[in-house]
């Protein structure tokens, strides 16, 4: 019998949709458990977000409620199967208050660096985590991989069985930070980036910008120097690839005001 439990957790990472033979178009989500639990992430897959009602599409930093699983074919750790049907969306986590209400829920759960996230994965399984990155080199926008037949065919075949939803747009880039960790002894890291918001910038700004390398100077302008400016305090969401769990991807950006992040530290 499967054992079931709900979970109260704020969500901070939705991945851009991923089209999968089993679950035919699926986005990763992960966030924080929250009390009366206690702090840890989470990752709920598969959910087939763009088919949801709207009632139940819920937005970064929403705190939800939802049965969950464990997965039969996912052993780490953070990884649960969710019941759609079980979702409640309680209340949004906004921006007020210099985003002091977000870190509360997150800080205790920030890792001292990449570097030491991987080591946490080579010994206890870690698959998922936050750290803030000493210095980003570089934000590249490099060419996605052709699309195969196949994953075509799969994209076409959702179409067929729900007319009423958007085509999924296939995003031209790979999104890829560069940047060191706060450890004397990081070699660099050069990891792809999945946040559902950077395939959106894409989306939203394609038919505005037109101008030779506009579009992408436009992108990178947001991702590099906003991202990276004297008055954000930037950190990344990773999580690992399932099947290949010592390879980490970034998941997510979380960039509250570095005086916000000063002032927690004196306490």
């Amino acid at each position: 019998m499967i054992q079931r439990q709900r979970l109260r957790l704020l969500v901070t990472v939705k991945a851009y949709p991923q089209i999968s033979e089993k679950y035919h178009e699926t986005v990763c989500v992960a966030g924080v458990r929250i009390p009366p639990d206690e702090p840890g992430f989470v990752r709920l897959y598969p959910v087939p977000y763009r088919y949801m009602d709207d009632e139940k599409q819920f937005r970064k930093y929403d705190i939800i409620e939802v049965d969950v699983a464990r997965h039969a074919s996912d052993a780490r750790p953070e990884s649960f199967r969710p019941d759609m049907t079980s979702l409640q969306v309680v209340r949004h986590v906004d921006s007020s208050g210099n985003w002091r209400d977000r870190l509360a829920y997150v800080d205790r759960l920030i890792a001292p660096s990449m570097c030491e996230i991987q080591r946490r994965q080579a010994a206890d399984g870690t698959s998922l985590g936050l750290f803030q990155p000493k210095t980003v080199q570089d934000f590249i926008l490099e060419a996605a991989p052709v699309r195969s037949p196949g994953h075509t065919a799969i994209v076409a075949q959702g179409d067929l069985f729900n007319q009423d939803r958007k085509h999924l747009a296939a995003l031209p880039y790979r999104f890829i930070y560069r940047f060191r960790c706060h450890e004397p002894a990081c070699r660099g890291h050069r990891m792809s980036l999945l946040d559902w918001e950077a395939g959106a910038s894409y989306l939203q700004w394609r038919r505005r910008y037109t101008a030779p390398g506009e579009l992408e100077q436009k992108i990178r302008h947001k991702w590099l120097t906003e991202m990276t400016a004297p008055t954000k305090d930037l950190h990344f969401f990773t999580g690992n690839i399932h099947q290949h769990p010592g390879s980490f991807v970034l998941l997510g950006a979380f960039y509250p005001p570095r005086d916000i992040t000063s002032i927690q530290s004196l306490f």
